[in-house]
């Protein structure tokens, strides 16, 4: 085989369809760096964090293989073509209607941050993205030119993916600049073997949008939810709780000794769902995005903690919605899982 003929095979398996979800690697990886950090995972937060990585098929990394580009520099022809991927108007699954008020782009050379002006109307935003990698400096978005990141992009990909952009609340502006950031401050590691090998810097090119969406004039019933595994590794599934945001925005559970606890989420917003814990009243700073099944496998994603066994400690799962919602409810269920 030539070397041209090796490089066709490799795009043509590169090519292959983006996953069901492309936010879940990013909810993944952020409960990886969650366990690790509070060192409370069943089992050692390092081998359950990278044990569920390999069960997902993630790679740890940020970038994944996308079309091909004939020259380093990219030309003018092919940025245009990747942000064709990112649609003028659209209507989302609950009906929905899109609009874009701004593109702009990140190319593999020059500068790593953008910024664009555009007109705000008070009508909720999104931030899109579509990307030709490898790439693996995970862009942000964030309202003015050096505020807190508000969105935050998963791995490279061709199928666009689309963010909440959170806007202050006390903003009387009848403008806003909103800056896309893909600046490497720090990058991780591939799984091969069982062992975490340091990761390459790439650069793709990134192809940006930010929509403005009306929210619908009556609420709109998300799907109904498919049941939670019996089973995750070798814990069961004892106890599930559900409830549809924003009527109901938590759920309590009586626990002792090793627990963990999965998610599950249906709705046009499910992926902006997120869930934090209050053990005893008090807040524990850790969560991440209710997870979403749209097919194959279930990307299973559990919250793992250990707690004393001679007393209960009550836990608390919180549901806080990230960007607008009004009229787009959100159907969650939360599992409890013991060995």
């Amino acid at each position: 085989m030539t070397l041209p003929d090796l490089r066709d095979v490799l795009h043509e398996h590169g090519d292959g369809p983006s996953p069901a979800n492309p936010a879940r690697p990013e909810q993944v990886l952020a409960r990886i760096r969650r366990i690790r950090l509070r060192r409370r995972a069943l089992g050692g937060g390092g081998v359950v964090a990278m044990a569920a990585a390999v069960a997902l098929g993630l790679s740890l990394l940020s970038g994944t293989a996308e079309p091909r580009l004939e020259t380093a520099d990219e030309p003018t022809t092919f940025t245009a073509q990747l942000a064709g991927l990112l649609p003028e108007r659209f209507t989302a699954a609950d009906g929905t209607k899109y609009r874009r008020i701004a593109t702009t782009s990140i190319k593999r050379t020059g500068p790593t941050k953008v910024s664009v002006t555009i007109p705000f109307s008070g009508k909720p935003l999104d931030v899109g993205a579509v990307c030709a990698g490898p790439d693996t400096s995970a862009p942000r978005a964030s309202i003015g030119a050096d505020g807190p990141a508000s969105a935050h992009f998963g791995a490279c990909s061709r199928r666009m993916q689309l963010r909440p952009l959170q806007v202050p609340a006390a903003t009387g502006s009848k403008e806003l600049t909103v800056t896309f950031d893909t600046t490497t401050t720090g990058w991780g590691c591939a799984v091969r073997d069982g062992k975490c090998v340091p990761q390459k810097k790439t650069r793709g090119v990134w192809a940006l949008a930010v929509y403005e969406w009306t929210p619908p004039a009556q609420a709109v019933k998300p799907p109904s939810l498919k049941e939670l595994p019996d089973h995750a590794g070798k814990a069961r599934l004892v106890e599930k709780k559900t409830g549809v945001w924003p009527q109901d925005t938590s759920a309590t559970f009586k626990v002792r000794g090793k627990v963990g606890f999965d998610t599950l989420c249906t709705g046009a917003l499910a992926g902006n769902l997120w869930f934090n814990f209050e053990v005893n009243g008090r807040e524990e700073g850790s969560g991440g995005a209710c997870g979403v099944w749209e097919g194959g496998a279930f990307p299973s994603a559990v919250s793992e903690f250990s707690y004393p066994t001679d007393r209960t400690t009550t836990v608390k799962v919180k549901w806080t919605l990230r960007g607008g919602g009004t009229n787009r409810p959100v159907r969650w269920s939360v599992g409890l899982y013991r060995k």
